[in-house]
This record gives structure tokens, C-alpha cells and sequence, in this order.
């Protein structure tokens, strides 16, 4: 093709998520002919949720799990928005952003995450630690830590939810806040008192070798299971549970299910019956090849997976790939996600669990590997080149 015939390209990024740092990057190691690049984003700081339960736990610091879209985006030479997307006008192709100009676009990258599904959770908003969107949740938990650092108080914590979050989350904030009082009083005795409470049972997408270590993972370190009762309401110092019992709280962590954003079924986009961005396998929108959609606000329909960061990750280099084809007016090509995958949960202290398909087996080793392969993921967007 000629490139010096063809008008320049504008490919709009609409969220700094896991797989989108994958497309700056790539940008900036080879900018496409004849191509413009836009990252719209309402957070400067990208949260890696692989590493939230080890910064939880204090094994790592803020920058440590946060990649800086601002020096992202200068290495890949894209314009910055700071701001909200709130709506897609896809007849004139423009991205509609709070108190900004719209933002005209070619071709579009939607990867904005998930909202937390509270709804049913009377007083959740108002009072809990919510986890989703991620992005929100690490300054609030330096705040729920710094409540606690400075006080001989044993906090008492409940954690909602059972699937991988809430799991690492109950071991994370258990080990932080016991190790905390150790080092201010090493002749105390008091424990942090945890509860995890999962609707369901805990870790049942997992296979059954993996659900038995969690098990006895959360008995060695004194966290108080409940399993299949929902939690009905969340007070400032409680928790209502629906079998009419009660918990008391000082803090209380929401990592429940997700929801989708309103706006994507408002604005006319294809959504599936929930609410999520319904894709074809080449990451494009079923009715509309100028627009991907990629992360957990997106469902792949001929390829369905779970939510999941690790599928994010996954879509990076071929939504990289996929955007400069078809910047360079070539089609795109279909990417089919894996259906057996490694899971690394982290038990507080520096250990793990690894699970793949019927396969689990716990020790330091497993949290080594996790350690190894979450560093790598943050040098390679924080160091880019």
C-alpha cells in the first residue's frame, strides 16, 4: 500500500487495562505508518491485579503493581486524555469524554474493566471496601491500613466473597495486620480476626486438589470460613448474613462478582444478555469491525472464558497486532485464548498455590514463580524498550 496516499489513521485506546499497555508498548517499539495513537483513561496509575494480594500482604510497595500511563504513553509518542469515557457515538465515530472535546477515532480499543456487582448488598457502597474497580481499591486500603498501623488494636475484617480475590485477599490482609501487631508488641498474643464469607463454596471454579490446600490454608492461618450463605447487608460494624446471623466488622472487603458498565447497552453497543461487549474471535465488535473490545468489560462469543486477568494479559499482543492491520487497512486475524491455564494464588506469606486443570500443589516455590512472572509483566511496561 502507499502510505503517502493514504490519510493518517487515528487509533483510539479507551482505558489503560492489561491488554492495552501491550498495544502503547508495542507502539512505541515500532510506531505504525501514517498512524496517530490516543489513550483515554480516568486512571494515570494502572493497577496490575496480580500483584493487589502481595501489596495487601506488604510484600510490595504502590509503584511496585501500578504501571504509569504517563510515561507509557510518552514512550509510545500517543496523546493523553485524562478523563472519562461515558459514551461511544459510533455513526460519527467520536469517543465522548467528560469535560473534554470528542475525541474522533478510526479505529477504537474499548478496555475499561468491570463495576462491582453490590446491588443485592444493601449498605455495601456506603460502607464496604469494594474491590472492583480495581483502580479504587489501593488507596482505600493504605487508608484502612494506616487506620490500624498506629494502634494495639487486633482489627477484625470480613472478606465477601469466595472466588480467587476474595481467597487471597482474607490470607493477605490477615498475614499484613498480624505481622503489624508483632512488630509493635512481640509479647502480644491478639490475632487479626478474619472471616471470609462465600456465597457459594470457595474456589469452586477450581479443581479439587486446589479447593483442599484453600482450605487448609485458611484453618493454618485462623481464618473463619463461611460457605454457601450470602451476605444480605453490610453495616459500618457488622455484617448481615441471609441464615439471619450476624458478624461484627471493623472493616468489611467486597470482592464479589462484576457487572458491566451501563453505558455500553445504553450507547447501542452489542452486549450479551449481562451487560458485557460482545466480540468475534478477532476482538472486534460482532457488528462492527472499526471497534474492539478486549478485558473482562468484553465477551468473547465465539471463544468464551472466564473474567479474568490472566485472558487480559493473553489478548494484549494480538489486539496490538490486529490494530495496526487494519491501521494499515489489512484485516484482522482471529485469536483463540487457551482453555487450560496455570492459576498462582498467594497465601499471605510468600507461598502460593499452583493449579492447572486436575493439578494443585502449594510451597514457596509456587509464589517464587508468581513473583517472577508478575515482576517480569510490570519491568516490561515501566521499563519499556
Amino acid at each position: 500500500m502507499d502510505h503517502a496516499r493514504r490519510k493518517r489513521q487515528n487509533v483510539v485506546l479507551v482505558g489503560g487495562g492489561h491488554a492495552q499497555v501491550f498495544v502503547l508498548r508495542a507502539f512505541g517499539l515500532d510506531p505504525w505508518p501514517d498512524t496517530d495513537l490516543t489513550l483515554i483513561t480516568k486512571d494515570i496509575q494502572a493497577p496490575y491485579s496480580g500483584m493487589l494480594p502481595g501489596f495487601v500482604a506488604g510484600h510490595y510497595k504502590f509503584e511496585d503493581c501500578h504501571i504509569d500511563l504517563t510515561k507509557l504513553a510518552e514512550f509510545a509518542g500517543a496523546r493523553l486524555i485524562h478523563g472519562s469515557a461515558t459514551a461511544i457515538d459510533r455513526k460519527q465515530r467520536q469517543v465522548i469524554v467528560t469535560n473534554q472535546d470528542p475525541v474522533p477515532y478510526d479505529f477504537l480499543s474499548i478496555d475499561v474493566g468491570i463495576t462491582p456487582s453490590i446491588g443485592n448488598i444493601n449498605g455495601a457502597r456506603e460502607y464496604a471496601l469494594v474491590v472492583k474497580p480495581v483502580s479504587t481499591f489501593a488507596p482505600k486500603w493504605q487508608a484502612l491500613d494506616e487506620r490500624f498501623t498506629n494502634t494495639d488494636q487486633a482489627p477484625t475484617l470480613v472478606v465477601v466473597g469466595g472466588g480467587a480475590a476474595g481467597f487471597e485477599l482474607a490470607l493477605a490482609a490477615k498475614h499484613r495486620f498480624d505481622k503489624q501487631i508483632l512488630r509493635r508488641a512481640p509479647d502480644v498474643t491478639r490475632k487479626t480476626s478474619v472471616t471470609l464469607i462465600a456465597g457459594n463454596s470457595v474456589l469452586a471454579s477450581h479443581n479439587k486438589r486446589a479447593r483442599k490446600l484453600a482450605h487448609d490454608a485458611l484453618q493454618r492461618a485462623g481464618i473463619t470460613l463461611i460457605e454457601d450463605v450470602a451476605v444480605t447487608e453490610i453495616q459500618k460494624d457488622k455484617v448481615h448474613l441471609a441464615d439471619g446471623t450476624t458478624r461484627p466488622a471493623d472493616a468489611t472487603i467486597v470482592a464479589t462478582g462484576a457487572a458491566a458498565a451501563a453505558w455500553f447497552g445504553e450507547n447501542g453497543l452489542p452486549v450479551t444478555d449481562d451487560g458485557f461487549i460482545q466480540t468475534h474471535a478477532t476482538l472486534q465488535l460482532v457488528d462492527d469491525d472499526a471497534v474492539f473490545a478486549v478485558g473482562d468489560c468484553a465477551t468473547n462469543v465465539d471463544h468464551p472464558r472466564p473474567k479474568s486477568g490472566v485472558f487480559a494479559v493473553r489478548q494484549g499482543p494480538p489486539l496490538a497486532e490486529n490494530l495496526r492491520r487494519v491501521a494499515a487497512g489489512d484485516p484482522a486475524l482471529a485469536f483463540t485464548p487457551q482453555t487450560d491455564f496455570l492459576t498462582l494464588l498467594s497465601l499471605g506469606e510468600k507461598s502460593a498455590i499452583a493449579a492447572r486443570g486436575a493439578y494443585a500443589a502449594k510451597g514457596r516455590w509456587a509464589w517464587s514463580w508468581k513473583d517472577w512472572i508478575d515482576q517480569r509483566f510490570m519491568k516490561k511496561f515501566n521499563t519499556p524498550q
